[in-house]
This record gives C-alpha cells, sequence and structure tokens, in this order.
C-alpha cells in the first residue's frame, strides 16, 4: 500500500511538471529593426492561445536585457490595442542583441518566455532596410475610379503600399496607417517636393465592401492627393496572393479583418527596399525613406 502511494505521488508530480512545461500561449514580437536614441523603440506582441485564437484582455508585462551583457533592465510599458495584440513602448540604449523576457497572465493561466532581437541606431541609410530579396508582386486590381492597375502602373516610382479597410474599428490600426500617408502628404506638400516620381497605396483586406466608390469616397474624407495616391480593391484572391507575397497576413472573422500593420517601400525597379512593422511609423523617417531627402 505505501508501494502504490508513493507511485501515485511520483506520477502526479510527473503530470504536474509536464503541464508546466507546456506552452499556455502562442507569442510573437515585432520589432523594427532600428532604433533612434532618446525616442519611444515600439514593439508588437501578438498573443494566441495553443488552438490559434487570439487572447483578449491578458496581463502583459516585459523587460528588456542585452544579450550576454550586464547592462541593467529596461521596462517595457505595454497597452492592448487590439485583437489578440499589445503594443509596448522603451527607450534602448545602444545597438546590439537584445533579450525580451514577456510574462503573461490570462485566465488563471500564466507564462514567461523570452524573444531575442537585434537593432541598431537608426540611420537614413539603414531606416527599416530589408535584407529579404522581394520583388513588386504582379498584381491586377482596381482603383477607388475602377481603373485597372497593375504592376506595370506601379513600375518607376518610389511606391509606398499598406493594407486597410473602411470599416477598421480598431483606432490604432488603419487609421493610423492611413494617417500616415496623410502626414506624409502634407510634408511633401510643405516642403516643395515635387511626388511625380511618388506612389502611395493602399489595397483593400475588405474588397466585398470596399467598393471603388466606398474608397473614393474615404479618400476624399481623407483629405488625399489622389493624383499620386492609389486606393484599390479587387478580387480577394489576388490580394491575398499579393499579401502573402510581402508577409502581411489578415483573415476575416466576421465583419472584422484581423490583419498586420505593415508598410512595405519599393524603389522605381519594384525591389522592397523597406519594411515598417507596427502602425505608428516616425513622420521624418517615413518622409526621408520615401522622400530620399
Amino acid at each position: 500500500m505505501k508501494r502504490f502511494a508513493v507511485f501515485i505521488v511520483s506520477l502526479l508530480l510527473i503530470l504536474i511538471a509536464g503541464c508546466a512545461g507546456v506552452n499556455s500561449f502562442q507569442v510573437n514580437l515585432s520589432t523594427p529593426k532600428t532604433f533612434t536614441p532618446g525616442k519611444a523603440f515600439p514593439m508588437q506582441i501578438k498573443i494566441l492561445d495553443n488552438q490559434g485564437r487570439p487572447v483578449k484582455g491578458a496581463k502583459v508585462s516585459a523587460e528588456l536585457n542585452m544579450k550576454n551583457m550586464d547592462h541593467g533592465t529596461i521596462p517595457v510599458s505595454i497597452e492592448e490595442t487590439g485583437d489578440s495584440k499589445y503594443v509596448g513602448i522603451a527607450n534602448l540604449s545602444m545597438n546590439g542583441d537584445w533579450v525580451a523576457d514577456i510574462k503573461i497572465e490570462n485566465n488563471g493561466r500564466t507564462m514567461e518566455e523570452e524573444k531575442q532581437f537585434t537593432v541598431e541606431a537608426l540611420t537614413k541609410e539603414n531606416a527599416h532596410k530589408v535584407t529579404k530579396q522581394v520583388g513588386l508582386p504582379d498584381i491586377k486590381l482596381i482603383d477607388e475610379n475602377g481603373e485597372a492597375v497593375t504592376k506595370q502602373n506601379l513600375l518607376g516610382k518610389t511606391v509606398a503600399m499598406t493594407f486597410t479597410y473602411v470599416n477598421c474599428d480598431d483606432p490604432n490600426a488603419c487609421p493610423i496607417l492611413l494617417g500616415n500617408f496623410s502626414n506624409l502628404q502634407q510634408d511633401i506638400k510643405s516642403k516643395g517636393i515635387n511626388p511625380k516620381n511618388i506612389l502611395l497605396v493602399s489595397v483593400s483586406i475588405d474588397p466585398e465592401n470596399d467598393t471603388p466608390a466606398v474608397l473614393k469616397d474615404h479618400a476624399k474624407k481623407m483629405n488625399f492627393d489622389t493624383s499620386y495616391l492609389k486606393m484599390l480593391t479587387g478580387n480577394r484572391t489576388e490580394i491575398k496572393k499579393i499579401a502573402d507575397t510581402l508577409g502581411e497576413h489578415f483573415e476575416k472573422k466576421g465583419s472584422e479583418v484581423i490583419h498586420d500593420n505593415k508598410t512595405f517601400i519599393f524603389n522605381s525597379d519594384g525591389t522592397l527596399t523597406h519594411e515598417f512593422s507596427g502602425s505608428y511609423i516616425d513622420r521624418e523617417e517615413l518622409y526621408q525613406v520615401v522622400t530620399g531627402n
């Protein structure tokens, strides 16, 4: 009997240890590749449960340490911004390899996970440059005037492209992404830059509702200069092909579209040169990258 009791206790300990070792959440950390000393460094944390469902209302905390170095711990201020997404703000002190220690508490479950990332101080030359070789995808869409737009219409210009939809309810997503374009147009105008070699493009990820007429009305409300800005829509399969090529994930759930907040910059040859992760982009940095000034 005593041996049986010892066996049961041992078995329970094994089960408890096994359960403790199973991750309760899937955690994805997205960070810019550069930072500006003295300015806030944004990072996006996306949390899903083990069935791939968004985790809402979690208590998330994080702190940063330099990998293999003792330079102290940097706290991260974290705020929930939408479906499974949490935005953290920190003030980095130097270049190098960093480790984010992320702690998550939700419905009695707790998990701690380390995520690593590398950054370097921002310069005009390295701002959000990409290392992957990606070209401007072939596109067959229509713009806000109902006119066909293909890859050929985009070549020969510096193209800034993002993915949004008109009925987006997340104030930290599409309104900010399009607001970046609005700010950019204001800066281009105020600084006397000729935009003839620039094209700003927003691709709809809700094409069933974002008709050309809806997009045209939205562009008017945003006070966009549509002489060098296009709002595109079309076949969902075609849009997904473009998004997949660039690593932009989106998924429709009811009336809502869950999506990544990214902005892509292509040179006149159609080669991807820069990628901004997160909706909030430094205004001056975006201006420099797009205009080259």
